[in-house]
């Protein structure tokens, strides 16, 4: 029970002038207050008969009750009167306008007590919630309350009375809900709290800019790390006040310095209000950052804390902005607090689709390395390195240009940014002395690298010169630096020097740019298959340099074992008949030049029939000579070569070391070069040998083991069927002095030892030298030799799976199957 209404209220209730019902309403007030046991309830209770009445709390009831001056007199006692209404707002008994206002009166003047210790803080919790009833309550009472608090909120010349009605509206929520208005027609309007035209209307007298002001100025005002006005007023934030700012550029410049005081200063974000948007969807306060020219620290703290999801048009010029604030004063922003924990992040945490493009010149200013600063130049690369090169595999970024996104290309660099033309070379000298670490060169790596196609109409041929020469020193500094690096860039390089050396005739320049696979494997097919396009094209015209320069290169491809100059592979396999052919065009007499490169050729082929049984690859090479010779001598003109080159040749192909054997073709067009020229059919040394041979007792004369012999016994073996020469007395003493034969073939380089062991193995499947036929006898000789020959050897294995799977085949007799399983068996012994 209140003892303030006890004694102070009841005792000067007059009610002979009541209605009965209202009668009835002021002894439920009694009933509620627990003052049912005085004089004036007894009364009032047994002089009115209130049975099936209905209780009306009127107007006059309501005075009755609430508007007592007297009391609100004395602070104390109005205070707990106040406190005392809480039985009677919950039961829905609320003030008057007269009592409201007169209610009103009494907090503006007893505030400053109320904050006092004088007050209990159970005292205070009972009439904030009082206030909270009124102010959420379908009566006159709410407005005047609501505009009550707003008002002493929003005033703060009295910062710690403001402070205090901030701290418990937020603890008891009062204002984050609704208030009511009563109309002159008695209607009751309800209304959310939220800053729009009637919350202007009804708490600042209908003037958006008075709000606006009282708005900013209690902004930055507040106790550190205390919620405080902006937190009770978050809830109100709203379209409509958007669309004011929006409407207002000036005002939004007065917002942005309330909020930059209140984020420095009280240590506090106010993001919400920064990125306030319109029902649009525009953001008037971070979009004004734009029209701004000249940006403060504040600014760039402001503009870093933007919504990261507003759309990217309406932040294109604010990043110009902060793009002059960078330049100002001589760049000197660069050494700043905001800088380092602000600008730094408005780079790294967006991608170059967000940036505009107006930053590529800013790098290259700030980065050059003539005039950059070494912090700054570190600082920037970095930045703009992983912006614009990092991961994106040679492609230039989307960027953002003219309010669009802008695919940038190379073109469009050179012609409008770098705009160089004129001191190319000036503009290139400075940056080719940093090499390809410096991600500048990386950048303009990928600007020539995307403009490849469009650089011989972007520069002149003195220019394209100038680049082709900054290119080749660029790629060379890639020996320095890291694998990644390398291999990032090197390939653009190359690709770009491609485009830009792609006219025949400068095969110096040619040779520098092949020459670049040296630096890194990642580019050697690149420059590979650059070097073929220029010296195999088979679009160009031939001539006698290019001729030359495959013959001279074909050293380089035999010494490297096919790895450098690979494209002579494709010479030696496709060019021999378009070789021929230039030839056969040419008047003039290039029978030297002819037999010049024809005593190269077969140099090299010489060579490799000597080494192949220790390099397979130079067996390969000889191969692909075959091809070149056969596809060129059968199609080149008889007279084209003179005489003692047909003689070279003809003498060569006889030869054991060149084993032409099984080239039909090529053994018949170098006959031809001889018949035409000499008038007969050449005899091989072979031939003669065999012939000598068969003249003589071999039994008796063979008395060692010599190259004459042997060549005469692997001219049997290859030849027996043919000459139907089964020479038994030929074989006999190889078998019978088999570990001298060894011994010699231990010392033997021409490589015989192979082939004498391939013609064996040919011999061991032919049906007529099998057990029970024709020419056993020749068969036993040549399974014997070639058992001796192969056994403890590396190939002993694989010829004794080869032999075994024949066997297996069932294709042979039975004889012969027999044969060929014992001697894997002797193979395995």
């Amino acid at each position: 029970m209140s003892a303030i209404f006890k004694e102070k209220i009841v005792p000067k209730l007059e009610m002979s002038s009541l209605e009965v019902s209202e009668i009835k309403a002021i002894l439920q007030v009694f009933k509620l207050m627990d003052t049912t046991d005085n004089d004036v309830y007894i009364k009032a209770k047994n002089n009115s008969t209130t049975e099936g009445v209905h209780a009306e709390f009127t107007e006059k009831v309501a005075q009755l009750i609430y508007f007592h001056p007297t009391v609100f007199a004395n602070e104390k006692e109005g205070l707990e009167f106040i406190a005392s209404w809480l039985p009677l707002l919950k039961n829905g008994f609320y003030p008057d306008k007269k009592s409201s206002d007169k209610l009103v009166e009494f907090l503006y003047f007893s505030l400053s007590y109320l904050q006092t210790d004088a007050i209990s803080d159970d005292l205070k919790t009972q009439i904030f919630k009082v206030l909270k009833m009124l102010v959420q309550s379908e009566s006159k009472a709410s407005l005047s309350v609501a505009r009550f608090l707003v008002h002493r909120i929003f005033d703060i010349r009295d910062v710690f009375s403001s402070d205090f009605l901030i701290q418990h509206c937020i603890k008891n929520n009062i204002l984050n809900d609704t208030y009511y208005v009563v109309n002159s027609d008695k209607t009751i309007t309800t209304f959310p709290f939220k800053i729009d035209n009637n919350f202007i209307q009804y708490f600042f007298d209908n003037d958006w800019r008075k709000f606006i002001t009282k708005f900013h100025q209690i902004l930055p005002v507040g106790r550190v790390y205390v919620k405080g006005a902006y937190d009770l007023m978050l809830p109100w934030f709203s379209t409509e006040l958007a669309a004011y700012y929006y409407n207002n550029l000036q005002i939004i410049f007065e917002a942005h310095k309330a909020i930059k005081e209140r984020i420095i200063y009280g240590e506090a974000n106010s993001l919400e209000l920064l990125n306030l948007k319109t029902t649009e969807g525009f953001h008037p306060l971070i979009a004004a950052l734009g029209p701004k020219l000249l940006w403060d620290a504040g600014d760039v703290l402001l503009f870093n804390n933007r919504d990261k999801n507003i759309p990217q048009e309406q932040l294109d010029v604010c990043y110009l902005r902060f793009v002059d604030w960078l330049n100002a004063d001589g760049g000197s922003n660069f050494y700043s607090e905001t800088f380092k924990d602000y600008g730094k992040q408005i780079f790294t945490e967006n991608r170059a689709e967000a940036l505009p493009l107006q930053l590529i010149p800013f790098w290259f200013d700030k980065c050059h390395p003539k005039t950059g600063v070494k912090n700054q130049t570190e600082t920037f690369n970095t930045i703009f390195s992983n912006l614009l090169i990092k991961d994106r595999k040679g492609k230039l970024p989307i960027m953002r240009y003219d309010h669009n996104d802008f695919q940038m290309t190379g073109s469009f660099l050179i012609q409008n940014v770098y705009q160089n033309k004129d001191n190319l070379k000036g503009f290139l000298e400075d940056f080719k002395k940093e090499g390809i670490k410096n991600p500048l060169n990386q950048f303009l790596i990928r600007t020539f690298y995307d403009a490849r196609e469009e650089l011989s109409t972007l520069y002149n041929a003195v220019q394209q010169e100038i680049l082709q020469l900054y290119l080749l020193e660029i790629a060379y500094s890639a020996r320095d630096v890291s694998d990644d690096i390398r291999k990032e860039n090197l390939p653009f390089i190359v690709k770009t020097l491609a485009i830009l050396c792609v006219e025949p005739g400068d095969f110096t320049r040619v040779n520098e740019i092949w020459a670049l696979k040296n630096i890194d494997s990642c580019v050697t097919d690149l420059c590979n298959d650059f070097a073929k396009g220029h010296y195999v094209n088979e679009d160009r015209p031939l001539n006698l340099h290019i001729i030359q320069a495959w013959f001279n290169y074909l050293g380089d491809f035999y010494y490297s074992s096919r790895q450098e100059a690979v494209w002579i592979s494709d010479v030696l396999s496709t060019q021999g008949i378009r070789t021929a052919n230039y030839f056969n065009t040419i008047e003039e007499d290039a029978s030297y030049f002819l037999d010049r490169a024809i005593n190269r050729i077969i140099a090299f082929h010489r060579k490799c029939k000597l080494k192949e049984k220790d390099n397979g690859m130079l067996g390969y090479i000889s191969m692909q000579i075959d091809t070149y010779l056969t596809d060129f001598l059968t199609t080149l003109n008889k007279r084209k070569l003179n005489a003692n080159t047909v003689k070279y040749l003809t003498d060569y192909s006889r030869s054991v070391i060149a084993c032409f054997t099984y080239q039909e073709e090529l053994l018949a067009a170098i006959d031809g070069f001889y018949h035409f020229h000499f008038k007969g059919e050449p005899q091989t040394e072979m031939e003669s040998i065999a012939a000598e041979l068969q003249t003589i007792n071999v039994e008796m004369e063979v008395k060692e083991i010599n190259q004459k012999y042997v060549d005469a016994v692997l001219y049997n073996l290859e030849n027996y069927k043919e000459n139907g020469s089964y020479d038994i007395k030929l074989l006999e003493p190889l078998d019978e002095k088999i570990e001298e034969f060894k011994v010699w073939l231990a010392d033997d380089k021409t490589g015989i030892e192979a082939k004498l062991i391939q013609a064996l193995y040919m011999t061991l499947l032919d049906t007529n030298l099998a057990p029970k036929a024709e020419q056993e006898t020749y068969g036993t000789l040549c399974r014997s030799l070639f058992v001796h020959l192969v056994k403890g050897t590396k190939m002993a294995p694989s010829y004794g799976m080869g032999l075994k799977a024949m066997a297996k085949s069932g294709a042979y007799s039975e004889d012969l199957t027999t044969a060929l399983l014992e001697l894997v068996d002797h193979l395995k012994a």
